[in-house]
């Protein structure tokens, strides 16, 4: 059956698994770098759908960000806005997603990339197509840095609707991006038992322990600029003792 084509408001994120194309290749080279390879794709296959399995029962299934997994890259996209639930913003949800996602990510030692914009999509349940998915497309393959980055549309939204009271997303390097480091979204997060200094320990052994053995300069490049925008945070945030 043909689907039938509607274009909708949404917000669309284009995420890129940096790093992928080297573990497919190592794999190749390596029976025993096979495993890794199969792990990730397990991950890959299985981390929306864990995700979304925390959404409440309340919340309508059609304000449940949609996606599609590619090879190395994940599409999201979500409605901006729904009359069943006023306070529904569907650029909020979608860049809690890309946190959560950055974040899942990293603990297994891989970083993304990506844009985020908004506008006209149609996103069925094996396609995507639309200017808001051409440019958050777009986005991605034009930054270096292993962020993912706002379009101007999505920008303005946020910064009208949400900027002022949350730092989900934040300008930084002259860029607005999605703080995946925002420690809201680590999990169990409750500070009593040092939760977030724990784990942004780990963040930043993982980071150094990428940084002194990959011997790739551009690999290096963007887990030196991730360690730096951490760094940031750690500082902006006052983690101390670390």
């Amino acid at each position: 059956m043909q689907e039938i084509i509607n274009f909708e408001d949404r917000a669309v994120a284009f995420i890129d698994i940096l790093g992928f194309k080297s573990i497919v290749n190592d794999a190749l080279a390596t029976s025993g770098k096979l495993e890794t390879l199969k792990e990730l794709i397990s991950l890959l296959n299985k981390a929306v759908p864990l995700l979304d399995q925390s959404v409440s029962d309340d919340v309508p299934k059609e304000l449940i960000p949609k996606h599609i997994y590619i090879s190395d890259s994940i599409i999201l996209s979500a409605p901006i806005s729904s009359e069943k639930m006023a306070d529904y913003c569907g650029l909020s949800v979608l860049v809690m997603r890309v946190i959560q996602l950055t974040q899942l990510l990293l603990s297994k030692g891989c970083l993304i990339r990506g844009g985020i914009s908004t506008g006209n999509v149609w996103h069925g349940d094996s396609n995507i197509v639309g200017p808001a998915y051409q440019e958050a497309y777009k986005i991605e393959t034009e930054t270096s840095a292993p962020r993912v980055e706002l379009s101007a549309s999505a920008q303005k939204m946020w910064e009208n609707q949400t900027g002022a009271n949350s730092d989900m997303c934040l300008k930084y390097r002259g860029s607005w991006m999605v703080n995946g480091l925002n420690s809201y979204y680590i999990l169990n997060d409750s500070d009593a038992d040092g939760t977030i200094e724990k784990t942004f320990k780990t963040y930043i052994n993982t980071v150094n322990c990428k940084i002194n053995n990959i011997q790739n300069e551009s690999a290096r490049y963007k887990w030196w600029w991730f360690k730096e925008f951490l760094e940031s945070e750690i500082s902006r945030k006052n983690i101390v003792s670390l």
